[in-house]
């Protein structure tokens, strides 16, 4: 009775475990819904697996606790195997369950079964070898793992393909642990025959609900997990009973399911050219059906063959070594009459599958190196002519019957470049048609389309995989990408003092240009991107400038909504990027900005622009490459104000703060050095090129940073009694300042426009005649400016970009009188300065100014003409003009006096069918 005790609770656990796992399943909404593959035709509760692990688990726990009660324990080996066993049974039911709820990936799966396997191998349950009659012996030596693991694996792999029918599945498995658990009693191995026991006893339970029509499906996590406990009890068969009663036998109870899996996977990998794991609807049981079974008819046939399979094993039992497997052979017209009679075995189709895979291997081989030929002739080209020349080549080593080559053109007329096979041949057999777009210049402008015609006189697969290789030819060598190792070439030259003819480019390169640095490659390099300010609106101009230029940052994280200004452009991040807490806490990465900058490669860039403010100039150039700053100013908190940081910051000499300061030494180091590396600095004040030529010893010249004064115009209307701060609330801003000032000013009204940080300590200094509205919309800001009487703007700035926008509407500044903002705001004409960072001196100020406007010392229409000074048009002229000429000064005789031909319109015939523009790149 002890014997079959663990079958008995589980059957009893399984049949009253069901009945509850379909009342969740169909309050949880847990069903299988039928779709084409499928053969059920209502909804069906899905995760029928539970009640038979569970009725499994119970079953074995309870005997073993049972044996143990009773003086009569497993063997410690055998309780190892078991717990083991569990253990990764319990894992591949846990992903199955997932799979059943939420699907997953069959590659994790895969995986998970892997894990469960190797975990079963680790306590010593393998497949060491097989002896057969005691005179046949196959020893795995150092293989064992890798065939216990690929067996385990193989054998879930089948179940779960079989798992089609109502109890097909649970019907096969419960006749291999049948045989299995008989063996193992045979045996003497009682410990052992536990686990085949409980499967069979949880699959009884089981079944009196999967029979047609089921109540509920197994899923997954009940298919994987019997296939597991299948396969695993086998092993532990083979191990206590021998090969041909411990691993033959059961295995001859599912062979059926193995042999349907290796061919489906042949199936699908021949003849279907899909993924192995793939959903269709070929198997064995999908075929019967197809053949007009019913569901019971079609399970109780492959029952049958699985019972007729087993007892041809029996029969070869009675012989001895090599004689009992060859009683075996029985089995290959069994189960081959089996599957030719559902139609899942056509000889002469899979034959043929087999032969048109080795033609397209071998022909995808041959093209292939075709490819890689082609690549490095590629990388051999020197001009425009070279490079139609190597798509030619390309076009006719790939069968292709024809290219037809379009360059758009500025007067609106394409020019055609035409290339034909000569092959008679390949021109009368089938073909397929295809449009390749070719990129011609570096960012916004013109492509090309090439109109191709590939032979298809093998198999269209084979053209469409050599349209792909064509394809990724025109990717990787682009027209862009010729004239890009053109320019290379051209500033190699200039470099060495080579002296070389003049040249005349293609003139759809010309035409595509993009400006006049549309001949260089570009690199824009931001410090970071996560909000949009002044900083971010040189970057924009900057790409207006350079269109064709490639971007950079330490870290973006800069929301949807505001990244316009971008173009759309991606962007090459650091290492920081992907740091824990880089989106919020990002200033905790100062120490390693220095180095991550530095990894950012542009190296293949001729033009480096940084715009900077606190790393970004340290990119690494070289020097054939021309890196020009754009300073926004030197670290602030590293130089001149880092006092005033590290007092905000309540950053004494404690551990922290002398931390702080070691910090803030190794980046002023980094940061001077590095300022060795850029050929040109352009300052955004005069101000802050004082503080350039302080730390760097290097001069630079001055370019206001751009204001879209086109946003902001003069409203005629009477201006409202407010007065206006904008601006992010960080410390060296001071809105702080201004709020308490104004405490002393309860008869004047202050609006504060902005967020950031020190938002919350604003709010509690604010008295009644201060209004906070928070972040708001350019219109809202806008409208704001119109009515205020003044901006007031009390930081210590760079430049400052909010004055001036003041001053766009016609509306007087009170300003710090220290910084950028004097260079701005002209005191008594465009504004009041005020000359102390105290809140009495801004009181003085604010009096002063009324005084001013009250005797209409400050004319709105002047103001905004004041403003236009600092425009974007301004700034645009301005950096072109200053880039420009260090260009020719970097690439004088050569390097960019080419590059602005490219741009000059040359005099010449159309070009046409087979005539080609030339680009003489080398020295006669």
């Amino acid at each position: 009775m002890m014997t079959y005790l663990p079958l008995i609770i589980a059957a009893i656990v399984s049949v009253v475990l069901v009945p509850v796992v379909i009342s969740i399943a169909r309050r949880f909404a847990m069903m299988d819904v039928p779709d084409a593959r499928k053969v059920h035709s209502a909804p069906t509760p899905r995760i029928g697996g539970i009640a038979i692990f569970a009725g499994g688990a119970i079953a074995i726990a309870l005997t073993l606790l049972y044996r143990y009660l009773v003086n009569d324990p497993v063997s410690p080996a055998t309780f190892r195997s078991l717990c083991a066993i569990g253990g990764g049974a319990f894992f591949v039911f846990l992903v199955g369950l997932v799979d059943d709820v939420r699907t997953v990936s069959s590659r994790y799966k895969l995986v998970a079964l892997i894990g469960a396997a190797t975990t079963v191998c680790g306590s010593g349950v393998v497949l060491s070898g097989f002896v057969f009659g005691g005179q046949v012996m196959v020893d795995f030596h150092w293989a064992e793992w890798l065939v216990t693991v690929v067996w385990l694996i193989g054998v879930s792999v089948a179940i779960g393909f079989i798992d089609g029918l109502d109890g097909l599945a649970g019907s096969l498995t419960l006749l291999s642990a049948i045989v299995v658990s008989v063996v193992l009693v045979s045996a003497g191995a009682l410990g052992a025959a536990i686990l085949p026991l409980a499967l069979c006893g949880a699959l009884i339970g089981f079944l009196i609900y999967n029979w047609h029509p089921a109540k509920t499906f197994m899923g997954d996590c009940g298919s994987m997990t019997i296939g597991f406990l299948l396969a695993s009890s086998i092993v532990l068969a083979n191990a206590e009973a021998g090969t041909m009663r411990g691993f033959v036998l059961p295995s001859l109870a599912i062979s059926v399911p193995l042999l349907e899996a290796g061919l489906t996977m042949f199936r699908r990998r021949y003849l279907q050219r899909r993924s192995m794991f793939a959903a269709e609807r070929g198997h064995i049981h999908h075929r019967l059906l197809d053949r007009g079974f019913t569901h019971p008819q079609a399970v109780v046939t492959l029952m049958l063959v699985s019972a007729l399979a087993v007892g041809i094993g029996l029969i070869s039992l009675s012989f001895n070594g090599w004689a009992s497997l060859g009683g075996l052979a029985l089995l290959v017209p069994l189960l081959w009459g089996t599957f030719q009679l559902a139609g899942s075995v056509r000889t002469d189709e899979m034959l043929h599958a087999l032969r048109s895979k080795r033609e397209l291997d071998r022909t995808k081989t041959r093209y292939r190196s075709t490819f890689e030929d082609m690549q490095l002739e590629f990388d051999r080209v020197k001009n425009f002519s070279g490079w139609w020349d190597a798509v030619c080549q390309s076009a006719e080593r790939l069968d292709f019957v024809r290219l037809h080559l379009k360059m758009p053109a500025s007067e609106g007329r394409d020019r055609d470049m035409v290339w034909e096979t000569d092959s008679g041949l390949l021109a009368l057999c089938e073909r397929m048609h295809a449009s390749i777009p070719v990129v011609v210049t570096l960012g916004d402008g013109p492509t090309a389309s090439v109109a191709v015609e590939i032979a298809a006189r093998d198999s269209m697969e084979s053209a469409g995989e050599r349209l792909a290789l064509f394809a990724r030819l025109m990717t990787e060598y682009s027209i862009a990408h010729q004239r890009q190792q053109e320019r290379l070439a051209r500033s190699r030259m200039a470099s060495a003092g080579v002296s070389r003819r003049e040249y005349a480019d293609d003139p759809v390169c010309r035409e595509a240009s993009g400006g006049p640095f549309g001949g260089l490659r570009v690199a824009l390099v931001h410090d970071f991107l996560y909000t949009s300010g002044g900083a971010e609106r040189v970057v924009e101009q900057l790409i207006n400038v350079f269109p064709q230029c490639d971007l950079f940052a330490l870290f973006d994280f800069l929301p949807e909504s505001k990244r316009g200004f971008l173009r759309d452009k991606p962007v090459t991040t650091s290492l920081i990027q992907r740091l824990p807490f880089a989106s919020t806490k990002h200033r905790a990465y100062l120490p390693l900005m220095p180095i991550a900058i530095e990894q950012l490669d542009v190296s293949r860039y001729d033009l480096v622009i940084s715009s900077s403010y606190v790393a970004a100039k340290g990119v690494i150039t070289g020097p054939d490459q021309l890196h020009v700053c754009y300073c926004h100013s030197p670290v602030r908190y590293a130089w001149d104000l880092q006092h005033q940081y590290m007092q905000e910051a309540g950053l004494g000499f404690g551990p922290k703060g002398l931390l702080a300061r070691w910090i803030l030494h190794y980046i002023r180091n980094w940061d001077v050095r590095t300022s060795l590396g850029v050929d040109h600095f352009i300052a955004n004040s005069q101000f802050v090129a004082r503080r350039i030529r302080k730390v760097y010893r290097r001069e630079s010249d001055v370019i206001h940073p751009p204001v879209n004064t086109d946003k902001f115009e003069v409203n005629e209307s009477p201006r409202d009694d407010f007065y206006l701060v904008n601006g992010r609330m960080v410390p060296y801003k001071r809105t702080d300042l201004i709020v308490n000032a104004f405490r002393q000013m309860p008869d004047r009204k202050l609006v504060v426009i902005g967020e950031g940080p020190g938002f919350e300590e604003v709010r509690q200094l604010a008295g009644p005649n201060v209004t906070l509205l928070g972040y708001q919309e350019d219109e809202v800001l806008v409208d704001h400016m119109q009515r205020a009487k003044a901006l007031i703007f009390a930081a210590e700035e760079d430049f400052g970009i909010v004055p001036v926008e003041a001053l766009s509407c016609g509306t007087p500044v009170i300003a710090f009188g220290k910084g950028g903002a004097t260079e701005t705001v002209v005191d008594g004409e465009s504004g009041v300065l005020f000359h102390e960072q105290t809140e009495e001196s801004l009181v003085d100020a604010v009096d002063r100014f009324e005084t001013l406007s009250d005797a209409g010392h400050f004319d709105a229409d002047e103001l905004h003409r004041r403003s236009l000074e600092f425009s974007e048009e301004r700034f645009t002229t301005e950096i072109t003009s200053a880039v420009q000429q260090w260009v020719d000064e970097k690439w004088s005789g050569g390097g960019h006096a080419a590059a602005a031909k490219i741009a000059a319109p040359v005099e010449g015939k159309e070009l046409g069918s087979g005539e080609l523009p030339e680009a003489e790149l080398a020295p006669k």
